[in-house]
């Protein structure tokens, strides 16, 4: 069976990623979901972004130090010549999902935000979506930790590892009951046969490489989040 596959920040091959243009490209095409990142303004609003920072027209500016509405008209630079690249509300990444029926995937970047603005976030999925509907993954185990225990286990979580930590990570997601989210130069047949025997799925990324794709599939991954592949691949 074919792993699920997941748009890393939407599909940005025409596109700047995380932005509107890059999400409706990927609700266009083949997928299973869409993945995004949030940070939170100076006001306290969540927007779209991969970084804490973003350049427009050559300055850089950080996202923690602006209010929402100074963000969301500056222009993004980028490399694609991309024209219409603006960092979203987290609202309207959700709009797209909803429309395209993609499920969100979405990063908490900071690393331990109050419960009161991820209820924000929640507030805002239960509108869409209802929280047993999308997918929250994060770097950091706090604000995925305190939704487990807000919200139990109708909230789907995947923690994400990479190189370093992983280890003690994955003690929190076992404990937790967190599904695993790992770099792809971290799996092995071994490890995926481990997570699944703890009960936990298995998300790869990012999964750019078709002979990696060929071993995931072999290997049984449940998910892959990919900049290149759609689910026909």
């Amino acid at each position: 069976m074919k792993p699920l596959c997941i748009a890393h920040r939407g599909k940005h091959d025409k596109y700047f990623e995380n932005t509107l243009n890059a999400f409706k490209e990927a609700a266009r095409g083949d997928y299973f979901g869409i993945e995004t990142d949030i940070h939170l303004t100076k006001d306290n609003y969540w927007v779209v972004h991969h970084d804490p920072d973003f350049l427009s027209g050559g300055k850089k500016y950080v996202i923690a130090e602006m209010t929402k509405d100074e963000i969301i008209k500056l222009p993004l630079d980028n490399d694609q010549n991309d024209k219409e690249a603006f960092i979203p509300l987290f609202e309207d990444y959700l709009k797209i999902c909803k429309e395209s029926d993609k499920r969100p995937i979405i990063e908490f970047k900071p690393k331990n935000p109050k419960m009161k603005y991820i209820k924000q976030v929640v507030r805002f999925v239960e509108e869409s979506f209802g929280i047993s509907n999308v997918t929250f993954i994060a770097f950091y185990p706090w604000p995925l930790i305190k939704l487990r225990l807000k919200y139990g286990k109708k909230v789907h979580l995947q923690q994400l590892l990479e190189e370093g930590h992983y280890k003690t990570l994955y003690k929190w997601a076992k404990f937790f009951k967190m599904d695993i989210d790992i770099e792809d130069k971290l799996l092995t047949t071994e490890l995926v046969d481990i997570f699944h025997k703890k009960n936990l799925k298995v998300n790869c990324w990012t999964v750019d490489d078709n002979e990696m794709l060929r071993k995931l599939e072999a290997w049984g991954v449940d998910y892959i989040t990919s900049n290149v592949f759609n689910q026909n691949s």
